[in-house]
């Protein structure tokens, strides 16, 4: 019988139930030395309907006091985040933590040195860095593919807050410590410091239409700059609506460029600016890209495939594996949190 990886979800709204969802799915798809289980859930109120074997309970105290529990997941508002990672490093209890890392630059600062000085295993929910096509442009622009960058794009839009009948959430307060940007933006600052080299200087624009309803930006539009010299573009927004609400990420070169949507997380497409060619490039023959991301078989989305993937890199540190360099620690979600700040206290 395979041993076990225990945690437990701090907070039970969405996107808890999706980390929820996609550890279920690695069990199943992957073929793991250990089981990776979820044994508590921390709710503010008794949950009506309990997962079948998982524990309820409202007091964070008990799920850190348990030894069995090897790591908390934490799914709550921002501003409550560094509470309980204090209380988390008080215990000496490895952190999962969902992004941002906080609501504020000086909560991700001490969250960040608490978890660095304590030496406690770390990690946050910054996924997109699992994406097949993310780690595919990572590697092509390691290998100069498309030549010396000259410029690149990355937005990301959805619709969620479109609906004027919407009720006002923590979402759409300021104690969230913003909107689109601190939100969904977080995301598409670690994937360029992740693909291309870190962000030195960022300048943006960040509107509100819906102003009756939310104190936060809805919409943000970046410049970008890099300690290498290379400049860019960042958009993205939670009212826009498209029909498939694609991340999209073009990075033009002096041979050519990449391209990549999340609407298609396996290939990237590759265009060759001398042979004015264009390629679709796969995860084949780079197995460590699919170690523990699904085939497109067993897919269920993106959003949960990633998540999953996320979700397993860590378990793998916390059993000891070897840290393959992807997973994205407290120190790597400061550096996303630095460039908001920038931006809404420019």
């Amino acid at each position: 019988m395979k041993n076990k990886v225990n945690f437990a979800i701090i907070g039970f709204g969405s996107i808890a139930k999706t980390h929820a969802v996609s550890a279920y799915m690695a069990n199943l798809n992957y073929n793991l030395s250990y089981n990776l289980n979820l044994k508590t859930i921390v709710t503010r109120s008794p949950l009506e309907s309990l997962i079948n074997g998982v524990k309820n309970t409202l007091n964070v105290e008990e799920v850190l006091e348990d030894k069995e529990i090897d790591f908390i997941d934490i799914c709550t508002p921002n501003s409550s985040h560094l509470e309980i990672i204090q209380k988390a490093v008080g215990y000496n209890k490895a952190i999962y933590c969902e992004k941002p890392l906080a609501s504020n630059l000086k909560d991700a600062k001490e969250a960040e040195e608490l978890v660095r000085n304590s030496h406690i295993k770390n990690a946050v929910a910054l996924n997109y860095r699992f994406l097949p096509a993310v780690r595919l442009i990572r590697n092509e622009i390691k290998k100069g593919t498309i030549g010396d960058i000259i410029d690149f794009k990355i937005k990301l839009y959805h619709k969620s807050y479109l609906n004027q009948n919407k009720k006002a959430s923590w979402r759409t307060e300021r104690s969230s410590g913003g909107g689109a940007l601190m939100d969904l933006g977080v995301h598409l600052i670690d994937t360029v410091n992740f693909t291309l080299g870190e962000i030195k200087e960022i300048d943006s624009d960040t509107r509100i239409f819906f102003k009756e309803r939310t104190n936060v930006d809805e919409i943000a539009n970046c410049n970008l700059y890099l300690q290498n010299g290379v400049k860019g573009s960042l958009e993205v927004s939670r009212i826009f609506a498209e029909k498939n609400e694609p991340t999209t990420y073009v990075v033009y070169g002096t041979k050519g460029s990449i391209k990549m949507s999340s609407s298609k997380p396996y290939t990237i497409e590759i265009y060759d600016y001398e042979e004015d060619m264009t390629k679709i490039l796969g995860p084949k023959g780079a197995g460590e890209i699919l170690s523990y991301y699904p085939s497109e078989r067993n897919s269920m989305g993106f959003f949960y495939d990633s998540h999953g993937a996320s979700l397993v890199n860590f378990a793998n540190i916390i059993k000891g594996f070897e840290d393959n360099g992807i997973t994205p620690t407290f120190k790597d979600a400061l550096k996303a949190q630095n460039i908001i700040h920038r931006c809404y206290n420019k």
